[in-house]
């Protein structure tokens, strides 16, 4: 059967659900045409420092005097991960670790906020557009870009915020912080009418979707109805999330008083796992291809109550103790949770078929922290993890270290956000480097990165 994506979506409906059939049906036109299928980027950012030693594989000698003399560039297979990024393990092929590339003219002492993303000089409004934002700019989906946020509890950021990401000097991009708000806002959208009006983020969108859902499969076969079913699949999970976040909501309000430790350790967890499943089903649905997950909203301060902690982010980066565990091993339970979703997150995608391979291969998950590397950070050195090739647009699968801040040799975040451009197709001479950042670094992206 000769794919005619104007055929299959004659007769859907202009209500609920034509947008994301639309994307839908697009994707698997560009496959089954071999048209080039968009490059997807998920930022992910975590509060309160990524520790060099989090970051570095074990077997690895990490210099803790300086950096090495050149670059040391190696392939990660023949070490093993460190307990922080354990959960990724599965994934390693995929996995590229960066160490010591700086951004000290951010000054992300507690946090860079937006300077983290756009390797600007930290302000309180933003000063350029933030990577994120930029490489959406040449991938635009139906949102050109979407920011979910994870606040601390004890922080009374409960809504939309505007933190870490932005499209130009003073043109900040919300991030929301509410699950359920944010399911109204991505996919209550594509409802209209009577549909619209009676749509709730706690009831799935193929609700709403049935019949045209039905009929669009009807009119597939072999490989496009199999390709179809998974994208369909994305949605029924994010349902089945919601429905039991608002089973337990409706539970915890009748039983539990407000604010008690029971409550905020079940919301805070999934909460963070309502959100990384609201951003896998926004890339797959075709709704956007960059999401930002910002976790701890740029804060030093609040509590992470259900990951195994009982201590605050603030005496957390202060290097305290729980009375049961250390600093370290704190942080490391911190970041494996995170590592969790994020591998949940590959697998998702890698469930979804694209050209000759999945959507996990055209995509690119990046992990860092918006504080560099400590709570009280100079920004002298910031850690990178990077998950994906960009469709072979990036090298995979290793592990790369640059000389010490101030040596020859030293790269910064700018270069890294510049080759992430030139990975997406919109290659540039250099990222926000120009005036009072200038002489930061060396123009062009990271050559031991590209492919």
């Amino acid at each position: 059967m000769t794919f005619s994506r104007r055929h299959i979506l004659k007769g859907v409906s202009l209500g609920a659900g034509s947008v994301v059939l639309s994307s839908v049906t697009e994707r698997i036109e560009s496959a089954e045409s071999g048209k080039p299928v968009p490059k997807r980027f998920v930022f992910v950012l975590q509060s309160n420092g990524f520790q060099p030693w989090g970051a570095q594989p074990k077997g690895i000698e990490r210099l803790m005097r300086g950096g090495p003399d050149k670059v040391v560039d190696l392939p990660l297979a023949k070490y093993e991960l460190p307990d922080d990024l354990a959960p990724l393990a599965p994934h390693k092929k995929r996995v590229t670790i960066l160490q010591r590339l700086q951004g000290k003219h951010c000054n992300p002492f507690h946090s860079g906020g937006y300077a983290a993303l756009a390797g600007s000089p930290k302000s309180s409004r933003p000063l350029a557009a933030t990577i994120d934002a930029a490489i959406a700019k040449a991938f635009p989906g139906v949102f050109p870009m979407i920011g979910l946020g994870v606040k601390a509890a004890d922080d009374n950021n409960t809504g939309t915020v505007y933190i870490c990401s932005a499209s130009g000097p003073n043109q900040p991009i919300a991030t929301q912080c509410n699950p359920d708000i944010a399911y109204r806002q991505l996919f209550g959208s594509v409802a209209q009418g009577n549909a619209r009006k009676h749509f709730d983020a706690r009831t799935s969108l193929l609700e709403f979707m049935k019949h045209d859902t039905k009929r669009v499969r009807s009119e597939l076969s072999g490989d496009e109805r199999d390709k179809f079913d998974h994208y369909v699949h994305a949605f029924e999970s994010m349902g089945d999330r919601q429905k039991k976040l608002a089973a337990m909501s409706d539970t915890l309000r009748q039983h539990a008083p407000e604010r008690t430790d029971k409550y905020t350790a079940a919301n805070d967890k999934h909460r963070m796992q309502a959100q990384f499943e609201l951003a896998a089903a926004s890339l797959i649905s075709g709704l956007t291809n960059v999401v930002t997950i910002c976790s701890g909203l740029c804060s030093p301060n609040g509590y992470r109550r259900g990951m195994g902690m009982n201590i605050s982010l603030h005496q957390l980066g202060h290097r305290e103790s729980d009375g049961n565990k250390g600093y370290r091993e704190l942080y490391t339970m911190l970041r494996q949770q995170h590592m969790e979703m994020i591998a949940d997150l590959i697998k998702q995608l890698e469930a979804v078929p694209e050209g000759d391979g999945n959507m996990m291969d055209n995509t690119v998950i990046v992990f860092t922290s918006d504080s560099a590397e400590t709570h009280h950070s100079s920004g002298v050195e910031w850690p990178f993890v990077l998950i994906g090739n960009a469709g072979g647009k990036l090298r995979a699968g290793r592990f790369i270290e640059y000389p010490a801040f101030g040596d020859a040799g030293n790269r910064s975040i700018n270069a890294l956000y510049c080759t992430l451009l030139h990975a997406a197709g919109a290659p540039c001479e250099h990222f926000n480097l120009s005036g009072a950042t200038k002489e930061v670094d060396q123009p062009g992206p990271l050559p031991q990165l590209l492919a």
